[in-house]
């Protein structure tokens, strides 16, 4: 019994050093079977234990409590590979989920080795767990893997098992020795320095040995079978029952410490509660000042040996801030020794940027009393630089509840860090080159491509200048020419500066144009002096430019400069840069080739325009000449039959007058012969009868008024038809504008007429008070004779296709207003007529040369043009034509008043 009872004590001592390690900690035996998970492991799974089972129900309970945390997915996983190193009694590692206190499955790296007992013999496996949720899942798979860091961690923690095994196995040694000598365990209890109880759940004493305390602690007399409420003053004994109520429902150790007035005065004494089986519980009771002290250290120190010998570093930490421990291997990661840094304040460590993040962390700790997700922050090396670490932690209290300090454990992330940084300059990279290449593809303009790249390799590198330079080959003395470049807002633009000769920076040129990179960490550095001035002339501190020549023969560069002193240029931004300039050189020659493309669309463009203005011309040209041809054979014609009809027409018209003077004479002169002569022959008297001689002596003078007033009407056509050719006047000379429309109107006098199916076209002259107007008389009785003729054209087809009337302004009978007035210095003619209007396409194209809407034969679409070209060229007026379907047409024309004559 007492062999049991020591086994299992120096077991629970064990767990309870392994319980306040910061880490999930478990243990199987030498059967496969799980005997233990530390308080940390059951926690973060929000699993607790039944107090007062057995061992072996404790083990199956324990079993349970794994396999139902672990992610059913992973399970059989898990085991196998458990098994196998089993077999082998060999070090694993395994990834799998295990399901939090929340529910949320967590990604846990589990790494575990065999265990041994002194004699060599194999007791199970001890392995401890890492939450890796938070690592990427492209690095989680090599956080797997075996690498040789956690290789040397497995074996620094086989190791560390194998010292606290052997000192197991003496432990057992002596227990066994102790155990051959049960005769003399009541001995050793008498000479114990603790005062020694065992109580049952109800606080009852079962045993009572007082060892080398003062027998004044409890009243005289047996106290066995009593209760400690009898024995001790109401506060203390209600402090115990506490106590004991804990140790029963959590099965682990209490400690506390209390005062008790004696005789002698008030002692401080410290009692420590462990439990038993059988709801028993052993109370050991000592002064605070006694030997007890020097185990709780001897303990600590073969814990703090373990914790010092393994790889991540571990630390305590006051409330305050202040470093009271860091393991050993903090020297070796960091590079400060262990006394530079205990005592110290934590924020001299870590980066500024992460200080708060360190201190939100433990002021959560502190008042959610709750396990928090490990944090990442930098660390500064002795060496200046900085390391990325991983770290979780928790919080150590008293028997009260009350915070003592934190205690945590952290390791190096530094390169899982630097890989991620790498991963994600290698995908900005590709997003630029990505970028680029759609920006190429999606737009040909060169300088906007430039323009982008420019701006993107200056965010990237975090640069104070990015620039890009055309070299100017065929000027008289080739220079560089700054085309674009991004800057911080600080600096002066480059591209307010001269430009660059090959004198002035003979180095870099040459390079350049031998397509050489140029890597300048350091100005100071660089040997050419004409070189090296140019740069430091412009404030560079370091320097970089890639060439970028295309197949056209372009030459060109990008730059990239600080301003901030020595900056070290890294291989992948060179090898970025490279991609970059391949990339921009089949963008200038794609920009290239387009430009040349366009400009030889834009030549042929401009060239059709110009066939197509000159085609228009020559067609106008021909035009005018017809119809000038026309109107000047026209006007001969006229003016030649005026001339023939004028010569005959004079003659009668000359002649009626004696002929009615002859006629008159004669007549009377039969009035005298009727007179005188009566009554007359037969004869004659019968040739009167016969030409009715009295009717004729009426209707002869009738005759002869109709005959003088047929030649006035010839002789006023011909004079019309002389003023409507006007052969007789050339250039610009004061004319009637009046007599010109009226004269017009004549000769279209017999199409205003009433005729069969077409009612007569009423002309309404709204005349102005006109001065003689100086301009073309004859090209102007031309426009007006075009703009009447559409008129009345525009008439008789509403009238043909019965559609006379349309519209609520349409008056009953077809018309044709003519206005004139004086605006300012110019005269305005406006002739409109109440037809069938036109559509605003037609509209828009009535003056444009051999459009008509008439039918063929009887239009060719030229009247108009040429009015358009008398009055517009001609006269330097204007000539508007407004209409709307249903609303009838109108022509107004507005010509200068005070034109300049030809002499």
């Amino acid at each position: 019994m007492v062999e049991e009872e020591e086994i299992e004590q120096d077991e629970k001592v064990f767990c309870q050093q392994a319980d306040t390690a910061p880490l999930m900690i478990w243990m199987t035996g030498c059967n496969a079977l799980y005997c233990y998970l530390n308080a940390n492991w059951l926690e973060f799974t929000g699993k607790y234990l039944t107090t007062g089972a057995s061992v072996s129900a404790r083990g199956e309970e324990i079993g349970n409590i794994w396999a139902c945390s672990v992610h059913p997915e992973d399970r059989q996983q898990c085991e196998d590979i458990y098994l196998r190193a089993f077999t082998v009694h060999d070090s694993f590692q395994r990834q799998y989920r295990l399901r939090r206190a929340d529910g949320e499955y967590r990604w846990i790296l589990d790494t575990a080795a065999p265990r041994f007992a002194a004699d060599g013999s194999f007791v199970g496996y001890i392995g401890y767990c890492v939450d890796i949720t938070q690592v990427p899942p492209t690095l989680r798979e090599s956080c797997s893997a075996p690498t040789n860091y956690q290789q040397k961690q497995t074996a620094e923690l086989a190791k560390a098992l194998e010292q606290l095994q052997a000192e197991t196995a003496k432990r057992q040694a002596v227990e066994a020795q102790l155990r051959q000598k049960t005769s003399e365990f009541a001995a050793i209890l008498q000479v114990l320095p603790d005062l020694y109880f065992r109580l049952d759940a109800d606080g009852s004493i079962l045993d009572y040995k007082p060892g080398k305390m003062d027998q004044s602690y409890i009243p005289a007399g047996d106290c066995q079978g009593k209760s400690l409420r009898e024995c001790l003053p109401i506060a203390v004994g209600d402090r115990f029952y506490q106590a004991i109520t804990q140790v029963l429902e959590t099965q682990y150790e209490v400690n506390f410490e209390y005062t008790l007035a004696l005789s002698e005065g008030k002692n401080n004494f410290e009692a420590r509660l462990l439990p038993l089986a059988d709801q028993q519980i052993i109370v050991l009771v000592r002064h605070t000042s006694d030997n007890i002290q020097a185990a709780f250290i001897e303990g600590d120190a073969k814990f703090r040996s373990i914790v010092e010998n393994a790889n991540n570093v571990i630390f305590a930490m006051t409330l305050e801030g202040i470093f009271s421990y860091v393991s050993p291997n903090w020297t070796e990661i960091f590079g400060h020794e262990v006394a530079e840094v205990e005592g110290k304040s934590f924020v001299p460590f870590v980066h500024p940027d992460d200080v708060h993040i360190c201190a939100d962390y433990f002021q959560r700790i502190l008042t959610t009393s709750e396990k928090q997700d490990a944090i990442e922050y930098r660390v500064k090396h002795k060496n200046g630089s900085w390391r990325w670490h991983t770290s979780n932690s928790s919080v150590i209290r008293d028997a009260n509840g009350n915070v003592l300090n934190f205690v945590g454990i952290c390791y190096d992330t530094t390169d899982r860090k630097q890989a991620e940084v790498a991963l994600r300059e290698s995908a900005q990279r590709e997003a630029l080159l990505n970028r680029l290449s759609n920006q190429i593809r999606a737009s040909l303009d060169l300088n906007y491509i430039v323009e982008t790249a420019v701006q993107e390799i200056r965010n990237l590198f975090q640069i104070d200048r990015c620039a890009f330079f055309w070299y100017v080959q065929d000027a008289d003395v080739p220079y560089w020419e700054r085309v674009y470049e991004a800057k911080s807002s600080s600096f002066p633009c480059l591209l307010n500066q001269q430009e660059a000769t090959n004198a002035e920076i003979e180095l870099i040129a040459a390079k350049t144009l031998n397509k050489e990179i140029i890597r300048i960490n350091d100005v100071e550095t660089v040997g050419d002096c004409t070189a090296q001035q140019f740069l430091q002339d412009f404030g560079f501190t370091a320097f970089m430019s890639l060439p970028v020549h295309t197949q056209s023969g372009e030459i060109g560069t990008f730059s990239c400069v600080s301003c901030s002193g020595f900056r070290p240029w890294q291989d992948n931004e060179v090898e970025l840069l490279q991609a970059v300039t391949v990339q921009l050189a089949i963008a200038i020659d794609q920009a290239k080739l387009y430009t040349q493309t366009r400009i030889a669309a834009q030549t042929a463009q401009d060239k059709a325009q110009q066939l197509e203005a000159a085609l228009l011309e020559l067609q106008q040209t021909q035009a005018q000449l017809i119809q000038t041809e026309k109107m000047s054979s026209l006007g001969q014609l006229v003016a030649g039959i005026a001339h023939e009809i004028n010569n005959p027409v004079n003659f009668i018209y000359g002649n009626i007058s004696h002929a009615r003077e002859y006629t008159k004479d004669l007549l009377h002169l039969v009035d005298l012969y009727q007179q005188n002569y009566c009554p007359p022959t037969p004869e004659i008297h019968q040739q009167v009868y016969a030409i009715d001689l009295d009717f004729l002596k009426q209707d002869l003078p009738k005759i002869l008024d109709s005959m003088n007033m047929g030649a006035e009407r010839i002789r006023q056509i011909v004079l019309s038809l002389r003023n409507f050719s006007r052969l007789d006047e050339d250039g610009t000379k004061p004319v009637d504008i009046h007599e010109g429309i009226d004269n017009t109107l004549l000769l279209l006098q017999n199409r205003l007429k009433a005729k069969s199916g077409h009612p007569e076209i009423q002309v309404i002259r709204d005349y102005g008070n006109l001065p003689p107007v100086i301009c073309h008389a004859g090209h102007m009785n031309q426009v007006f004779m075009n703009l009447l003729t559409n008129a009345i054209d525009a008439l008789e087809e509403g009238v043909g296709n019965g559609e006379w009337g349309v519209g609520e302004k349409a008056l009953p009978t077809p018309q044709i207003r003519i206005c004139t007035l004086i605006q300012e210095d110019h005269v305005i003619i406006g002739i409109a007529d109440n037809g069938l209007g036109m559509t605003e396409e037609v509209r828009k194209r009535v003056f444009d040369p051999f459009f008509t809407t008439k039918p063929v034969g009887k239009g060719t679409g030229m009247g108009l043009s040429i009015s358009y070209q008398i009055v517009v060229k001609k006269h330097g007026g204007q000539i508007q034509c407004i209409s709307a379907p249903g609303e009838g047409a109108k022509f107004a024309i507005v010509i200068p008043f005070k034109q300049q004559p030809d002499f």
